[in-house]
């Protein structure tokens, strides 16, 4: 999954635009609890999610 896709499934589901970078990392970190992301898909994801300004430790 890329970034793009994962923003577009954020605002299906939320119906509204991520403002930030950590709001999504609180998205995919509740996906892959939920089993709807692989661990490969969620640490990727994670890795660009930092690279664009996610904070892990204010997130959530």
């Amino acid at each position: 999954m890329t970034i793009e896709v994962l923003i577009l499934h954020y605002i299906q589901e939320k119906r509204r635009k991520p403002h930030h970078a950590n709001e999504l990392l609180d998205y995919i970190q509740n996906e892959y609890v939920n089993g709807k992301l692989s661990i490969l898909q969620y640490r990727s994801l994670c890795q660009d999610l930092y690279l664009r300004g996610a904070n892990p430790t204010t997130s959530g």
